[in-house]
């Protein structure tokens, strides 16, 4: 039977009507949730320390690595383990771009002296974060002190997690063979030998508090820049370490804290650590920060990986040096340049108050507005490592004295050969720049960095 062409036409157009009407025209929406490639709950940061039987009231800033940039939203509190009685809970908040921090809250009153575990679960990793928890009286909650007060406060939370015979190892009397006695080089072969109490003699509760202390002196949730270049260096050695079998001399374990005098808020004393390719020595007097010098900075390997993250502590540093130089014109590049050649930097551990006399290279005031906000930021990139508190006076400090300093360099300028070498020499700021050849890495090439101030040093003492 045929069929008439007005009634085709007829099922064709209730086809077309159905088909209209059960399409969805609602724009497809796919959701974003935020992801990131690694947890870090090793080198996380509480804000207060936690004492058996004592309400808790703190957060902790717990690094990751390769975010998605999504905003995510507050957490439901997570029961702790090990230790019972407190929670985190994660804020709510948006990831940086690739690295950042978390904010969790913690509260709560933990019920006796040990670990406190959170385990947590976020952006499709996991990790287990770990509070220590003191006996009761033996810390101090230092989270409404501010400055000094606060770092003399951790400073005495810390040495109350030790025993008296740690004490008396670490805190010692302000003395000129004390405060000198830093290196660059391994324990092992330091003459003389750092002062101290070792990190490899520190129990899991007295590690996390002198990791606490030294966050509050530190540039802090930047990464391999204050704090996170202090944890890269340890991881770096412990790489060394394992890669020689050689944990005697190298390994996060042979780095040194010291009290050169009592912490306090109006005498005379200096905080100092240091290990291989690190220094820090900042000196107090009369209520304020008088000295954060000598600085040594340095690292090998220049990059390594650990618990999904890779450390290249003193990449900004040297890439702030090859754009200095990279930004000369051939011939301030020629005024610039030292017709000595480097094997290691002048100034480092013994060098104290033996600098050059003549000023050498080529001088800032003599460079455009441009080439003079290259050699600043490189400064800044030493001094603002600190807190900003404490970085601040300094740092205004070396940009009133930018016209009369000088920039010099020897080697290629690609800082990334041996024997190549860059220097900022300043009425007060002292900075240098050397690649060394690795004696344990065959092959490679590794940074030694130094930053003195002429004025400053050991606090002026």
């Amino acid at each position: 039977m045929r069929t008439s062409p007005f009634f085709a036409a007829i099922v064709i157009w209730v086809n077309i009507l159905w088909l209209v009407a059960c399409q969805d025209n609602d724009p497809e929406v796919t959701p974003t949730w935020a992801s990131v490639s690694a947890l870090s709950c090793g080198t996380a940061i509480f804000s207060a320390s936690a004492v058996s039987g004592a309400a808790y009231s703190g957060t902790a800033a717990v690094p990751y690595t390769g975010s998605n940039g999504a905003t995510y939203a507050a957490g439901t509190a997570i029961a702790s383990t090990g230790i019972t009685g407190l929670t985190a809970t994660l804020l709510a908040g948006t990831l940086a771009s690739g690295d950042g921090t978390l904010t969790f809250a913690l509260s709560g009153t933990p019920s006796e002296t040990g670990t406190a575990t959170f385990p947590l679960d976020f952006g499709g990793q996991t990790c287990s974060l770990a509070l220590p928890v003191s006996a009761t009286g033996s810390t101090t909650s230092c989270g409404t002190a501010t400055g000094l007060a606060r770092v003399v406060c951790l400073a005495e939370a810390f040495k109350a997690t030790l025993t008296a015979a740690q004490v008396a190892t670490m805190q010692l009397t302000y003395s000129k063979a004390s405060a000198v006695s830093w290196s660059n080089y391994p324990q092992a072969a330091s003459n003389p030998k750092r002062v101290g109490i070792s990190l490899g003699s520190l129990n899991a509760t007295q590690l996390a508090a002198f990791k606490t202390l030294m966050a509050s002196v530190l540039l802090q949730n930047v990464a391999n820049e204050g704090f996170d270049e202090l944890e890269g260096g340890l991881v770096a050695d412990d790489y060394l370490s394992q890669v020689t079998g050689n944990t005697s001399t190298f390994g996060s374990g042979n780095f040194y804290l010291a009290f050169l005098g009592t912490p306090s808020t109006t005498g005379l004393w200096e905080l100092q650590y240091g290990g291989h390719h690190y220094a820090f020595a900042n000196t107090y007097n009369g209520g304020k920060i008088t000295g954060v010098t000598p600085s040594f900075r340095g690292v090998e390997p220049t990059s390594v990986t650990a618990n999904g993250k890779t450390y290249q502590t003193m990449e900004q540093e040297r890439q702030a040096f090859i754009a200095v130089l990279a930004g000369l014109s051939s011939t301030e590049q020629a005024t610039a340049k030292l017709t000595a050649t480097f094997s290691d930097v002048l100034l480092g551990p013994g060098k104290d108050g033996v600098f050059p006399t003549t000023k050498q290279g080529i001088q800032v005031g003599n460079l455009s507005a441009a080439e003079k906000a290259l050699v600043l930021k490189t400064i800044s990139l030493y001094v603002n490592d600190l807190d900003a508190e404490t970085a601040a006076p300094f740092l205004a400090k070396y940009t009133a004295e930018l016209d009369n300093a000088y920039v010099s360099f020897s080697g290629t300028g690609t800082m990334t050969q041996e024997g190549d070498y860059a220097r900022i020499d300043g009425p007060s700021v002292w900075i240098e720049f050397d690649t060394q050849g690795s004696r344990d890495i065959p092959g490679t090439t590794h940074v030694h960095s130094i930053w003195r101030d002429r004025t400053s040093d050991y606090g002026g003492n």
